[in-house]
């Protein structure tokens, strides 16, 4: 897992994260990880993803951390999907934006516990070929809690599908920042700013 971003099967159409739902009928179900789901999930990324992703000994690191980093999509017991996320906390989020993060190996003072409110949420990798794109929605609906709401989304895609997904879901490049990085503003944030300026 690294500076990763990737879907199969998004199409064109212009949604909101934040207004993302789950189908009633699912036919994926999404879960934190445990470190017993680690090398499945490890394998799947390693086979779906370009480029370099992070040992597995880290992976095990930023999971033990915080198991919420790592959302899994299962599909009759199988896992069909994955949404790797680092939780970052302020310090976190300014090397992010100054380019100091090392998502292949993050430094610890840079995440966020389960039990902290997190600054920013870095989406590590996504896996989520065919089916396992509803694994997205179940996502959204996970981050939509009070803990998790204000928390503005960074994204560094390195594929065109992983671009069409983050355009597609309201993420846009972020200008003066790390080159190639993208943010999604939670709707939470944009509605306190209207608040403000009325």
């Amino acid at each position: 897992m690294g500076n990763i971003v990737t879907l199969g099967g998004a199409d064109s159409v212009r949604r909101d994260f934040d207004l993302l739902q789950p189908r009633k009928n699912s036919r994926v179900t999404v879960q934190p990880a445990t470190l017993d789901d680690l090398p499945a999930v490890c394998e799947l990324v390693s086979e779906q993803l370009p480029g370099e992703v992070a040992a597995y000994s880290v992976v095990k690191e930023v999971i033990s951390y915080n198991r919420n980093n790592l959302l899994l999509f299962s599909r009759g017991g199988r896992v069909v999907g994955a949404y790797a996320m680092l939780m970052l906390t302020p310090i976190g989020l300014e090397r992010l934006l100054i380019g100091e993060l090392a998502p292949l190996d993050p430094d610890p003072i840079c995440l966020a516990s389960r039990m902290m409110t997190p600054a920013a949420i870095y989406n590590w990798a996504v896996v989520a070929p065919r089916l396992a794109i509803e694994g997205i929605l179940h996502v959204s609906l996970f981050l939509r809690q009070p803990m998790y709401r204000h928390a503005n989304l960074f994204s560094r895609p390195n594929t065109p599908e992983g671009v069409r997904l983050n355009v597609s879901l309201g993420s846009r490049p972020l200008e003066g920042a790390a080159p190639g990085l993208y943010r999604y503003v939670r709707l939470a944030n944009r509605a306190d700013a209207l608040k403000q300026a009325a």
